[in-house]
């Protein structure tokens, strides 16, 4: 796991976070003991995932690339992606190909899956340099603060958190959302069966109210 606040918080003794908190309550209601790993990176994890290195992952956004080394459980929470820049109100209206069109950098985080729009824009040549990608939020924050890149893509949640937690004055929400999903687990093939995983499916239907809970402790 990535330090991702307030999803993850690499605690001096043990990590925490609203996905901490959540795997704990669900893999411990479905029978499994859980031990967390940190990870440089979301496609370190990935790639450890595809090999049976690492038998979940959390956080995660489907695609069909993923599924056929990963399943799926069902979801146990939602994630808005947005845009965060300094506001100028010539650029409002745009959407995410007008604002690489116009040759707008956007700091991105390496290996997240933000929607079909963007892995299609991403495969853009002309647009490849203009997506920086950087594993840490707060890194991609302290760009954007720096003005070294002109927007950051990121979970509306988190973005919002640090940037409250780091008093960062003039960042804000660009209007037009990236996407908007379901968030998974990833359970490695290798290593997880499907026995296995309609326990932890089980597990998070009998736990949702305990779910809310969390994250409203988290984001109220």
């Amino acid at each position: 796991m990535l330090p991702w606040p307030p999803f993850v918080f690499d605690g001096e003794q043990a990590l925490t976070g609203i996905d901490v908190e959540i795997s704990r309550l669900v893999l411990t209601h479905a029978g499994f003991c859980s031990q967390f790993v940190s990870l440089p990176s979301s496609k370190r994890g990935l790639v450890e995932l595809e090999k049976g290195r690492v038998d979940i992952l959390t956080a995660a956004s489907f695609n069909q690339q993923r599924a056929q080394y990963s399943h799926f459980s069902t979801p146990y929470r939602r994630e808005k992606i947005r845009l965060f820049w300094y506001e100028d109100a010539k650029y409002l209206a745009y959407d995410l190909a007008t604002l690489l069109a116009q040759q707008k950098t956007i700091a991105v985080n390496n290996g997240a899956y933000y929607g079909k729009e963007f892995e299609q824009l991403s495969k853009v040549t002309n647009y490849k340099d203009l997506l920086v990608r950087v594993p840490l939020l707060k890194h991609r924050l302290h760009m954007l603060k720096a003005k070294r890149v002109d927007f950051m893509i990121d979970d509306e949640i988190s973005g919002l958190y640090l940037i409250s937690q780091e008093k960062i004055p003039g960042i804000t929400l660009h209007p037009y959302v990236i996407h908007d999903n379901p968030i998974h687990f990833m359970l490695s093939k290798k290593t997880v069966t499907i026995d296995n995983v309609q326990a932890i499916n089980a597990a998070i239907i009998d736990m949702q109210s305990n779910i809310k809970q969390i994250i409203a402790s988290y984001t109220y």
